[in-house]
């Protein structure tokens, strides 16, 4: 006797596999995203390390070469002092202003401006004004890659506040 049984085929439609593999696209495809913007973030973070290294190796120069008016220092675009020539207090001050400016430049992406000013005129944490006196180091930058509408600004801007002594 026959007899007719029906048989389930069993393993997976071609429109399973199809719909599987389109999950799997859509989901590697934010890994990809992710691996992105983790990249620019990245990168973001390098260029602020290398903003704070910077600002923080001139407050040490400031530091060093006490009774400057920093206010009226404009950066040297080369070194002036020689061991035969050596150099005057604004001359240094001058020179470290300008190797600031040039590291800047040389570190930073390549619209970098750096400048010295009155912290009261400032008037942004931290360049408060604590002091008559007290000056606050300005580093600006334009950040790579970032979207206009984007949580943050396509500027970023380092400030330092330093009391010379």
């Amino acid at each position: 006797m026959l007899s007719f049984h029906s048989h389930r085929n069993k393993g997976f439609t071609l429109i399973e596999v199809l719909i599987s593999m389109i999950i799997l696209a859509i989901g590697l495809l934010g890994l990809a995203s992710l691996q992105i913007i983790a990249l620019r973030e990245s990168q973001d973070a390098y260029t602020m390390q290398q903003a704070i290294l910077l600002t923080t190796d001139m407050q040490a120069r400031m530091r060093s070469n006490s009774g400057i008016d920093w206010l009226t220092i404009s950066p040297n675009t080369s070194n002036v002092c020689t061991k035969t020539s050596p150099c005057t207090k604004a001359q240094l001050a001058s020179n470290d202003y300008g190797e600031w400016t040039r590291n800047v430049q040389k570190n930073l992406p390549t619209n970098a401006t750096v400048e010295i000013q009155l912290s009261s005129s400032v008037n942004k944490a931290p360049c408060v004004g604590s002091t008559p006196k007290s000056l606050c180091l300005v580093t600006r930058w334009t950040r790579a890659n970032t979207k206009k509408s984007g949580i943050f600004s396509q500027k970023a801007t380092f400030y330092l506040e330093i009391i010379p002594s």
